[in-house]
Formats: structure tokens, sequence, C-alpha cells
């Protein structure tokens, strides 16, 4: 027999042999971390979560140090360049719907002119009293953005949420979050004594979009997400994908499934794709009139 005879009989049983290989039915792709946003838009309605979740995601890989959560030296907000700084996807319009910051509105709103908040009022003061006479003069102005406020009439603050918290869009872009609030007013000196009458209140939100943890042994858990949604607590724990994955198993399967989602896991990602940027968020600014101004001695 002849050696291509021999090679073509191989290639045949080759052949057959192959077509009695199981053959897989199903391709389905598995829902990774970068599906969450989609999930957020799509199955929750959470627009605004989703937003600042593709903004991390499309951002050039960068992770926060602890100076810019603080606002510290060159990190302060208003020295931070559009690509740290998020001002326009969080608005006060927006964050008023929810009952707890509703609440933690009315909250600062009575305790704005604590001991702490007449202390940091006075040294505001203070500082801006330089070259001041003696006449009245205005103090703050909240037509300005919230990141001038930082530094010229903010004067005290509020943390609110929690884990238990209703799991909405809130939750979703701002989880446990900051309320800050301005004052402005007239100052009146009146020999060594400093008066200040506060006429309007502004109110904003601060926080950081960044998946740090606290602690090195310990990541934050995020919920259990999948293609259909997200739950806070689930019975079986499968850990999530940070890249394209598919599964020999049934479409209609697969979409039921949860997986645990970690702070550790966007760090993953970011390491994996070099992208993913932390970034600090400012609201606009809700302004209040004061109807019954009292006059404050400091």
């Amino acid at each position: 027999m002849l050696v291509s005879e021999l090679i073509k009989m191989d290639q045949e049983v080759f052949r057959s042999q192959l077509k009695e290989l199981p053959r897989h039915k199903y391709t389905t792709e598995v829902f990774q971390l970068r599906d969450i946003p989609l999930v957020m838009r799509t199955r929750l309605g959470w627009h605004v979560a989703a937003a600042l979740m593709e903004r991390w995601f499309n951002g050039a890989a960068f992770a926060m140090p602890d100076d810019m959560k603080l606002g510290k030296g060159h990190y302060r907000p208003n020295a931070l360049g559009a690509a740290y700084l998020e001002e326009g996807l969080v608005t006060m319009q927006w964050a008023l719907g929810f009952a707890r910051v509703q609440n933690a509105m009315s909250e600062l709103t009575r305790r704005w002119d604590s001991k702490s908040g007449r202390m940091v009022l006075k040294s505001r003061i203070l500082a801006q009293s330089l070259g001041k006479s003696d006449k009245p003069w205005k103090f703050g102005d909240l037509s300005r953005s919230s990141k001038i406020l930082e530094e010229t009439c903010q004067v005290n603050y509020i943390k609110f949420g929690h884990l238990s918290d209703p799991m909405d869009d809130f939750y979703g872009a701002m989880g446990e979050a900051q309320m800050n609030v301005a004052v402005e007013g007239t100052v009146v000196s009146s020999g060594s004594e400093l008066k200040f009458i506060p006429e309007e209140l502004g109110f904003y939100l601060r926080d950081a979009y960044d998946f740090n943890d606290s602690f090195d042994l310990l990541s934050q858990p995020l919920g259990f997400w999948g293609f259909e949604g997200v739950e806070r607590t689930y019975q079986i724990r499968w850990d999530v994908e940070t890249e394209r994955k598919t599964v020999h198993e049934k479409p209609e399967d697969v979409k039921k499934y949860k997986y645990a989602v970690q702070n550790d896991d966007f760090r993953e990602w970011r390491r994996k794709n070099n992208r993913g940027g932390d970034f600090m968020i400012l609201s606009n600014v809700h302004r209040v009139k004061i109807n019954h101004p009292q006059e404050i001695i400091l």
C-alpha cells in the first residue's frame, strides 16, 4: 500500500472520530463586572449610578490617594482637573428625590451653626476680613460652584447612609454620602465684637468614587450581581468574572446566576485593563433662604 493511501485512510479515520466527539449545544457568555452599569440602567433604572460607574471604567487607571479624599494640599477640589472631579452627574434636584437625603438636609439645617460650625465660620470670616473696613460686609457667595464654596464659606457637614438603606439609584451612586453646607450673610464688626447675620444656606453633596479598602485582609462587599439585577445576600456564592468568559450552559440558566462583587474586583479589573479611574464627586448647590435670621455672636 502506498504511503499516500495510508495517509488518506488516517485522515478518514480522524474525520470519523471527530464526528463522534460530543458537540456543545450552548456557548453562553457569563456575567462579568463590566456588565454592571448596563444592568443598573436597563434592569434597575439606576441612571446616575450607571453613568458614574461608566465614567470609572472609561477613565485612565488611577487609584485615589487619601489626601485627595480629604481634599488636602494640591488635591483640593478647586485644584483638581476634570479627569479627577465630577461636577455634572450628581445634582441636588435628583438627590432630594430620596427621603434619606431630605432628612440629612433637614438635620443639617437644624445644626449647621453648632459649636464646631461656628468655629469654622469664625476662622473663615477672620481670614477674609483682612483689609476690610469696620462697615458691614458680605460673606459667602452661594452663586459660585461647590468647589469654590469648599474653600470660602463651607462651615459644616453631615455624613449619612447605611448598608441597610434601600437599594436604589442613590445607593448605587453614592452609598454612604456626605452633605456639606455653606452660608452667605453679613458680617458686622463692633470693636472687639464680631457678629454674623446668616441669610441663606447652600447644600451640596461631596463624595469619593473609589474602590479602596480600609483593611488589606477584607474587601468591602458590594452585593450579589447578575444579568437580572442585584441582591444584598444570596445563598450560593460565585466570584464575579473580570473578563469575558463563556460556559456550555443554557442562556436562561446563566441569566439567573448571581455573583459576589467586592471592591477588590474593581481593582483587579483595573490591573488587567489599565483603565478604571477614581474621582471626586461634587454636586451643584441647593440654596435655601433663612426666613428669620438670628444674629450670631462669634
